[in-house]
């Protein structure tokens, strides 16, 4: 497959698989296999992202690996079940659905607070509130990209957040005394126009379970993936049994 048939497959069910069209959008991966039914592809990062119609096409996908995969992001059940077989010690399961937004105009922002970068000397309290045992040069090298906004109240920091190293938005966190103010609306909203402002389509995944989240996405006007049909998983190993 070409770069124009592959992203033509990706396409047939763009709402699932957006983080694959941006991936190669934003040249943050490159194509591993390629075939009618199944595409797979390496992030800079060093994980996998599979998309495939049958279980078959995925598997033969995944022979295109030749280290232990770290972990694999299986769009939809024949992915998961593919990866599974091949790669049973990826037994952490992650289902998500995903959301992005379809319009290229940027959306009015809530004037509940002040939004501006976040600020690089904030890194350790960002660490200290939203990954404690994370790898501060990984947050500061995302502040200095631009890529983490922060929302002031009255000039005292409220909220934060900002993209994931796949370029999902994420990282969100409003502290408890800011909470129930909208703040959490207009950071994302915020991060939304970000994107936009740099050519991307804003996206992000969401847990299943995550009833509250799910209900912001469709408020914003972002498109969800199909809960019956389209979910994603993150696959990764972990330490049980």
């Amino acid at each position: 497959m070409n770069e124009r048939e592959i992203f033509a497959y990706l396409e047939q069910d763009r709402p699932i698989r957006i983080d694959m069209i941006e991936a190669l959008r934003r040249n943050t991966a490159s194509v591993a296999f390629a075939e009618d039914g199944a595409v797979l592809l390496k992030t800079h990062a060093g994980y996998y992202l599979l998309a495939g119609d049958t279980e078959a096409a995925c598997d033969r996908a995944l022979g295109a690996i030749t280290e232990k995969p770290r972990a694999i992001v299986a769009h939809g059940e024949a992915a998961r079940k593919a990866v599974g077989s091949r790669f049973p010690f990826l037994n952490g399961l992650d289902p998500c659905r995903q959301a992005y937004y379809p319009k290229t105009e940027p959306i009015p922002v809530p004037d509940v607070c002040e939004i501006r970068p976040f600020p690089l000397d904030e890194v350790p309290f960002l660490l200290s509130v939203y990954d404690p045992d994370g790898d501060a040069a990984h947050y500061e090298d995302a502040v200095k990209a631009g890529n983490v906004l922060a929302a002031y109240c009255d000039g005292t920091l409220a909220g934060f957040i900002g993209f994931h190293g796949d370029g999902s938005g994420g990282m969100l966190e409003v502290l408890p005394a800011f909470r129930r103010r909208g703040i959490g609306t207009a950071l994302e909203i915020a991060l939304h126009n970000l994107a936009l402002s740099r050519g991307w389509t804003p996206y992000g995944q969401i847990r299943v379970d995550n009833e509250a989240s799910l209900k912001l996405q469709e408020s914003l006007g972002m498109v969800l993936s199909d809960p019956d049909g389209d979910v994603l998983y993150w696959m990764y190993e972990t330490n049980e049994d």
